[in-house]
């Protein structure tokens, strides 16, 4: 099988203070966090939406809906492991994520590592397939003012290496 899928995905919330900042999985100090029923963690809700949309299979939103009772105060990185697994079921595995996260008014680059060691321990691939890149907006938009983060991620899914053929 050499059937290769691409995925985008993409995801904003509002800031709001008196709550955590939670991105790729890792609590950032920071004088807001996102105004959400989950963590609100943009930049593994970008990785669900790549996924599903490479899989051709909705999006964040149909697999952990927001009406959920389960998804309040959910923990978002267990949505890109539950994800994760029914795409490696399906046979497919990432080859290569890049991602962006944007936010004018935190230093984030200090846990860009982090961020990445947890997506890619949740995907179940190596480190070196995993990007996360930070951005400021210089200022410019709701990002920039501190208002609201955003993540965008692209990712390549490739067949599960040593899965047989049509298994």
């Amino acid at each position: 099988m050499d059937d290769h899928r691409i995925g985008i995905g993409w995801d904003i919330h509002r800031l709001v203070t008196g709550r955590r900042l939670v991105l790729g999985g890792v609590e950032v100090p920071a004088p807001a966090g996102f105004d959400t029923h989950s963590d609100g963690d943009v930049l593994s809700h970008a990785v669900v939406d790549a996924l599903a949309g490479a899989m051709a299979d909705g999006d964040l939103g149909v697999h952990f809906p927001e009406d959920d009772p389960d998804a309040e105060e959910a923990r978002s990185l267990d949505f890109v492991v539950a994800y994760a697994a029914r795409t490696r079921e399906r046979g497919f595995e990432v080859g290569s994520l890049d991602s962006f996260v944007v936010l004018g008014t935190v230093r984030l680059r200090p846990h860009v590592d982090a961020m990445r060691t947890n997506l890619a321990g949740a995907l179940g691939v190596p480190i070196d397939r995993v990007s996360v890149k930070a951005r400021s907006a210089d200022g410019l938009g709701p990002e920039g003012r501190g208002e609201a983060a955003s993540a965008s991620v692209s990712l390549l899914l490739r067949p599960v290496v040593g899965r047989p053929e049509g298994g």
